[in-house]
């Protein structure tokens, strides 16, 4: 069937009730699976190409993985709470940017010191405002400890000014030749890696043993830096 209306259509799909079609139709246009014109004052549905399906297929698929994935942080925090016992190692995906302001949030939620190495330029790109998104501002309100070693550049200095130096949050500047398109966030048992370039996604390494040695390494990286961020550079 090329093109026909909701009228038409009820006639051959017998099996529907002639009440739901029109209804139907919506939820398939919806989706993009059909699209509507209209002609002599008549409107017409049409199936879209198949591609297109299939291209929606997978979008809501990888919507689904998402999803699925940060139902899965929640169920395994909230058995951890229900056993006292300590989280099976092991390593979670997450995918495109509601799966990252996933990772963002369960940061949050922790509330526990947070090491972190990046280029907010590269931050940006994807989540313009995200010196001032609430999952950030937020972390201004806790007092825990953040260190930071960032690539120096406008971006950078924005958000170190929007979240404010103090002894909870410190800050160094790596070198401005640098340039890092991911993000490298550890705190309590976990390492967070999230790429920001067209692939965005994130991996979560879920191992208190590879947590003891990214903060290590991060240590050993903050010492060889001579100077703290001081907020008099931020202005």
């Amino acid at each position: 069937m090329g093109k026909a209306t909701a009228s038409e259509i009820a006639k051959q799909a017998l099996d529907i009730p002639r009440s739901s079609i029109y209804d139907l139709l919506q939820s398939l246009q919806h989706h993009g699976f059909v699209s509507s014109f209209t002609k002599n004052e008549k409107m017409y549905f049409q199936v879209e190409h198949i591609e297109h399906v299939i291209d929606i297929l997978e979008q809501e698929k990888r919507a689904l993985t998402t999803q699925q994935n940060a139902f899965r942080s929640v169920a395994d925090m909230f058995n951890q709470m229900k056993t006292g016992t300590a989280y099976k190692p092991g390593v979670r995906f997450f995918e495109g940017k509601k799966g990252i302001l996933a990772v963002h949030r369960e940061i949050i939620n922790a509330e526990q010191t947070l090491y972190l190495i990046g280029d907010l330029a590269a931050v940006v790109r994807t989540f313009p405002h995200v010196a001032v998104e609430d999952n950030f501002t937020q972390l201004k309100t806790q007092h825990v400890l953040r260190k930071a070693m960032m690539v120096p550049n406008v971006a950078g200095k924005q958000y170190l000014r929007n979240a404010g130096l103090n002894e909870y949050h410190q800050a160094k500047w790596l070198p401005a030749t640098m340039r890092l398109d991911t993000d490298t966030l550890v705190w309590e048992g976990h390492v967070a890696i999230i790429d920001y370039t067209q692939q965005l996604n994130a991996v979560v390494i879920d191992n208190p043993t590879i947590y003891a040695t990214f903060v290590t390494w991060f240590e050993m990286m903050w010492h060889s830096i001579p100077k703290e961020v001081a907020s008099q550079e931020l202005k």
